[in-house]
């Protein structure tokens, strides 16, 4: 913490503003006194500035050098949504000073993301809600009670007061139901009683499968913790993608040696960064506009950037982009069928 606020205090006088008013260059350096030619002196890096300006002039200075990524965000992000490839192509030729660099400009994706794919799943809890005020839910315990009203603290337009009323009504609903199926049943003739089962779900005798077992009934009593160890498991696995994708672009290029694995290293980083921020998009979009928003992404957007993105950070042709588009797909649905049963089985091993 405290280089952060030597950074900002050093940044509050100008030292290290990208965008300040060299005026002094063409004289000597007032820390070193070597001759600056450009805005930077050659021998110490101080920028050639006296800072001689107006206060309104330093403070919005100031407050665009804390608040942006040096520039680079701004240069980074359009080349990347329109210009498929072509970033990742500038990258490895060497022009980097200029871009946020790929991994963590990955990072930082898949973080809005996530953050942002969460807070839909949770918000799903309201459809829980209304299943509960029809009646459709059994009676809860207190802990499930706790649970619930957990997993609904985000829906603002519910408090606990409403929640309590809304339960207290399904276990009036239930109590009903439950004295009208005793009173069927003392006017039918008695049947046979059968020894009750338990309602588990038989995976296998082993210890692991006990286990999964166990797991898997939590799950069902209380959804809620698989939901969260889902959101910790999630961004962990998505990581692996990464590496498959630089192996999988490395075996469709294996003839090409001019291209290196760093080379494919740079367009997966950049790729997955895109589908992360372009998803984030899709979902906002389909909550306002509707579903067929996210279809018309996954089914044309996706694809289509896919093959201009290898077209612009190889310079292949058209039919090979498209070619290799369709291997990197494929390889891609087989890749995230493993990794969404991994996420199930891990979440459910963490409950």
């Amino acid at each position: 913490m405290s280089d952060e606020l030597e950074a900002a205090g050093l940044a509050s006088v100008g030292a290290l503003s990208a965008g300040g008013t060299a005026d002094l260059q063409g004289q000597p350096c007032r820390n070193c006194g070597v001759m600056v030619k450009h805005r930077y002196c050659p021998n110490c890096g101080q920028l050639a500035a006296s800072f001689h300006r107006p206060v309104f002039s330093l403070v919005a200075e100031t407050v665009s050098d804390s608040l942006a990524l040096d520039g680079r965000i701004a240069r980074t992000l359009p080349r990347l949504f329109f210009k498929p490839g072509q970033l990742s192509r500038d990258y490895s030729d060497g022009k980097r000073a200029r871009y946020v660099p790929p991994f963590r400009l990955f990072l930082l994706s898949s973080l809005i993301f996530y953050f942002v794919a969460f807070a839909f799943i949770n918000t799903n809890g309201v459809n829980a809600l209304s299943q509960i005020e029809a009646g459709e839910g059994a009676e809860l315990n207190e802990e499930e009670r706790e649970a619930l009203f957990d997993y609904l603290a985000q829906a603002e337009n519910f408090d606990e007061d409403e929640l309590d009323r809304i339960l207290e009504s399904a276990r009036a609903n239930a109590a009903a139901e439950a004295e009208a199926d005793e009173a069927q049943a003392e006017s039918e003739p008695d049947a046979p009683v059968s020894e009750p089962q338990e309602n588990s779900i038989d995976v296998g005798s082993d210890e692991f499968g006990e286990r999964l077992e166990g797991a898997i009934q939590r799950t069902i009593d209380n959804p809620r913790l698989f939901t969260t160890a889902a959101e910790n498991w999630a961004p962990r696995l998505s990581l692996i993608l990464v590496p498959l994708t630089i192996l999988a672009l490395a075996l469709m290029y294996a003839w090409r040696r001019s291209i290196y694995v760093y080379d494919h290293a740079i367009h997966a980083l950049h790729l997955h960064s895109w589908i992360y921020l372009s998803s984030t998009l899709a979902f906002g979009l389909s909550a306002l506009l509707g579903g067929w928003v996210a279809g018309l992404y996954y089914s044309l957007a996706l694809p289509v950037y896919t093959m201009f993105s290898m077209r612009g950070a190889y310079g292949t042709g058209y039919v090979q982009a498209f070619l290799r588009m369709v291997v990197l797909s494929f390889f891609w649905l087989i890749s995230l069928v493993v990794l969404m049963f991994a996420l199930i089985v891990l979440s459910l091993l963490a409950v």
